[in-house]
C-alpha cells in the first residue's frame, strides 16, 4: 500500500477492505447479490464456491457456513480471506484517478480490477511474482488459517487484524527454522 501511495501522489486512496473471516466475506457477497452482481461469473475459477453460495440463501450466516466448510477444506473464495487484496473507495476518485491507480498497482505486478457492485478498485497480489519464501509464507498461512479462525473464534475475538497476519509469518519462520 505505501509503494502504490508513493506512485500516485495526490490521488487519495482508501482502503475499503482488507483480509477478512468468513464472516465478513459473506457480508460483502450478500451486498454483491443485493446489488444483482453475479457471483458464478465473479469467482469463475472457484466455481463449484459460487454455485453453492448462488444455491444459499442470501444471508451472511448462511454463506458463512459455506464459504467456512471450503476453507476448512484449504480452499479460499477470495483472496482478501489469504490476506494478499484490498479494496480501495472509488467512489471519491475522478476515471482518471482510477485509471492511474490500477495503472500502477498493475506496473508493480499486481492485479486491479474495477469493480461496480459496489463500485470500487480491487487490488490483488501487489508486488507481481513473489520469491520462494514469500509464496511458502503465504501457503503456510493459507493451511493455518482455518485451525487459526476456529481459535479466534473460541475465545471470541471478532475480526482479523495485523497482529493475525503477523502471528502466522511468525509461526511459519518458527516452523521453519525448526526444520
Amino acid at each position: 500500500m505505501r509503494r502504490l501511495r508513493r506512485a500516485v501522489p495526490g490521488v487519495p486512496l482508501h482502503v475499503t477492505s482488507a483480509t477478512r473471516t468468513p464472516e465478513r466475506q459473506a457480508a460483502a457477497l450478500v451486498t454483491k447479490r443485493n446489488l444483482g452482481d453475479d457471483l458464478r461469473r465473479l469467482y469463475r475459477q472457484n466455481g463449484d464456491i459460487a454455485d453453492a453460495l448462488m444455491r444459499a440463501p442470501n444471508t451472511t450466516s448462511a454463506m458463512a457456513a459455506i464459504i467456512r466448510r471450503y476453507m476448512n477444506q484449504g480452499r479460499y473464495l477470495s483472496r482478501h480471506m489469504r490476506g494478499d487484496a484490498f479494496d480501495l473507495r472509488s467512489r471519491n476518485l475522478t476515471a482518471a484517478q482510477r485509471s492511474q491507480v490500477m495503472s500502477a498497482a498493475q506496473r508493480m505486478g499486481a492485479k486491479a480490477i474495477y469493480e461496480t457492485k459496489p463500485p470500487h478498485i480491487h487490488i490483488e497480489r501487489i508486488g507481481g511474482a513473489a520469491s520462494n519464501l514469500e509464496l511458502a509464507a503465504r501457503e503456510a498461512a493459507g493451511r493455518g488459517a482455518a485451525a487459526l479462525y476456529k481459535k479466534r473464534k473460541a475465545i471470541g475475538i471478532a475480526s482479523a487484524s495485523v497482529g493475525v497476519i503477523l502471528l502466522l509469518t511468525l509461526v511459519f519462520l518458527r516452523k521453519r527454522s525448526q526444520s
